[in-house]
């Protein structure tokens, strides 16, 4: 097909994409059926009209291959913390093969689409507007869109663009990124291998949605610093004796996702471990991690952090109390003998402890320990010099 009755075909196929993602919902088999058809011709007309990529894709897909196992990597990692389920889809060789067929059609009709858009809007220098844009747009393509309606809440809202519209769009930025350099086949096999995966596994983590957001997202930045810090990205850079743009992106998103982290917007807030109330469970160092979540998702037993009098409480969930249509929930320390004195009332719960990691908050206590030593030094100095002027003013008038 001609280039330019590509460029008119292919956004009336990527509109007909979104709505019967979006605004027609196919039902039976049909919805199985007309999206894959849909994704072939998307490929059919891409296909032809891609030239050849920056990079030889041969050069990249060996770093390509090394981030999708890392992605996967962590995810059984932090598995073994948190605890490994069913996989959702069926096992089944009829199931399996069906499966693979809806994922890899789409998968190939969108990279290939991406491809083309990509080499038709940055034809020479790379332009962070248009890696942008196209990042933009299939993440409008790849989200689910209807769900946007149905939110009532400050928690739906936030787990809505943490677990799904943040993850997706940092996915497709990444994406972009390899179909620019290294073209189509980069893309799609990092698709294939970090996305397959969990076709195929069995077993796969159980991972709370506050922790799959935070991988989702990080994921894709560990993908661009690889990448872009390789030794063929250097030799390119000393060839045409220039940067390479997107080391940009690194340096703009890197502090943007550690403030979403630790500021708790992804859904999930740091909280180092100060006293041993806790102990043996959690030790001082230790760092929690904190999800926020509903009361009526909580059960005895759960760690849960609250606003106590004066700072930051966690506590185990020693028992639910129900009164006059109000939920209270009496709290325990582990080391202690008895429960909490006062009732923790549901305005007072941040949220519920998801994952610990050991002994990590050390160094921030010791800097907290030595900026309160050298602050109260500080102090005394600063009164003993007060009083020495007031001496030496009485003394002298």
């Amino acid at each position: 097909m001609f280039p330019k009755t590509a460029k008119i075909v292919l956004p009336l196929l990527l509109m007909l994409s979104f709505i019967l993602a979006n605004v027609i919902k196919l039902g039976g088999t049909a919805a199985y059926l007309v999206p894959p058809v849909v994704w072939i011709a998307m490929f059919i007309i891409s296909y032809p009209n891609i030239r050849a990529s920056i990079f030889s894709s041969k050069k990249l897909i060996p770093l390509v291959i090394i981030i999708a196992t890392i992605s996967i990597f962590i995810r059984n990692f932090l598995g073994l913390a948190v605890g490994f389920g069913l996989s959702p889809y069926v096992m089944s060789i009829y199931g399996l093969l069906f499966n693979m067929y809806f994922f890899l059609t789409k998968t190939l009709g969108f990279e290939y689409a991406r491809t083309f858009i990509v080499q038709k809007t940055s034809k020479t220098v790379q332009s962070f507007t248009s890696l942008l844009g196209i990042s933009i747009l299939f993440t409008l393509l790849n989200v689910n869109m209807a769900r946007i309606s149905y939110i009532t809440g400050g928690l739906e809202l936030i787990k809505y663009l943490s677990s799904e519209l943040l993850p997706v769009f940092a996915l497709n930025l990444f994406l972009t990124y390899l179909v620019f350099w290294g073209g189509a086949a980069c893309s799609i096999i990092f698709i294939i291998i970090s996305k397959g995966y969990y076709y195929l596994a069995p077993i796969i983590p159980n991972l709370p949605w506050t922790i799959e957001s935070i991988v989702s997202v990080l994921t894709p930045l560990i993908g661009f610093i690889v990448i872009s810090n390789s030794r063929i990205f250097a030799v390119y850079a000393a060839g045409k004796k220039e940067r390479i743009g997107f080391k940009n992106v690194v340096q703009i998103f890197s502090p943007l996702i550690i403030l979403l982290i630790t500021t708790g917007i992804l859904g999930l807030r740091p909280l180092t471990i100060v006293s041993g109330s806790m102990q043996p469970t959690l030790n001082v160092g230790d760092i929690v991690f904190i999800a926020k979540t509903p009361i009526s998702e909580l059960s005895e037993g759960d760690i849960i952090a609250y606003l106590g009098e004066q700072d930051v409480i966690v506590h185990r969930i020693h028992e639910i109390i129900k009164h006059e249509s109000k939920n209270f929930i009496l709290t325990k320390g582990d080391a202690n003998k008895e429960p909490d004195a006062v009732p923790v009332d549901e305005k007072s719960i941040i949220g519920k402890v998801v994952l610990t990691v050991p002994k990590i908050g050390m160094l921030q206590l010791y800097i907290r320990d030595l900026f309160l030593r050298i602050s109260s030094k500080v102090q005394e100095i600063l009164s003993y010099i007060g009083v020495m002027l007031t001496y030496i003013l009485v003394i002298k008038y």
